[in-house]
């Protein structure tokens, strides 16, 4: 995990490509989540509540279908196994993510949190410090994957917030994509 912070270069085309991939695996699964965390999370407070385990969601879903293609993609709701320190990790995110231009910092920052917490068991407070680690190996190209990540959820909001539903498990599966290739996942 530390050789990330040394600097890494991912093609932005390629990793598009790969979260594809993994999201035409079961476009009808992530939509239909993607429902379900919309009604869930349609107040601030139960966004608050809930953001962490459902992001992580995603991740457990695109890694459970890398390995097991054939049974679906079952799992969203195994991330409330570790609702607590899910809740603290976007608690803290959500706070730094309000100071506007050091907000823009964290949050591309911090993108790789849920994966460290989810997938390597770390507490929130080291698993902001990995994702930041990594994501200082090379700031500008994972800003730049969270603006063309940013502009294709304006355009999905630009539909009713319809297309929203395609557009954030996509974006859910790029995320995973950067990291599986950059940091690899057990």
């Amino acid at each position: 995990m530390d050789d990330a912070s040394t600097g890494f270069s991912i093609s932005i085309e390629n990793i598009l490509q790969v979260g594809f991939n993994h999201f035409r695996k079961a476009p009808g699964i992530f939509i239909l989540y993607s429902i379900i965390v919309t009604i869930a999370m349609s107040n601030p407070v139960s966004g608050l509540l809930i953001g962490g385990p459902v992001i992580a969601g995603y991740y457990i879903v695109i890694r459970h279908l890398k390995d097991q293609p054939s049974e679906g993609g079952s799992g969203f709701f195994r991330s409330f196994n570790k609702f607590v320190p899910l809740l603290l990790l976007n608690l803290l995110i959500s706070v730094t993510v309000f100071l506007i231009i050091p907000g823009i910092y964290f949050s591309v920052s911090y993108m790789f949190s849920h994966l460290f917490v989810w997938f390597f068991d770390v507490e929130p407070s080291e698993a902001t410090r990995l994702s930041r680690k990594m994501v200082s190996g090379n700031f500008t190209q994972i800003l730049w994957l969270s603006l063309i990540l940013s502009g294709i959820n304006l355009l999905g909001a630009l539909t009713f917030g319809i297309g929203l539903l395609l557009t954030i498990p996509f974006s859910a599966c790029v995320v995973y994509a950067v990291f599986e290739d950059v940091i690899g996942i057990p």
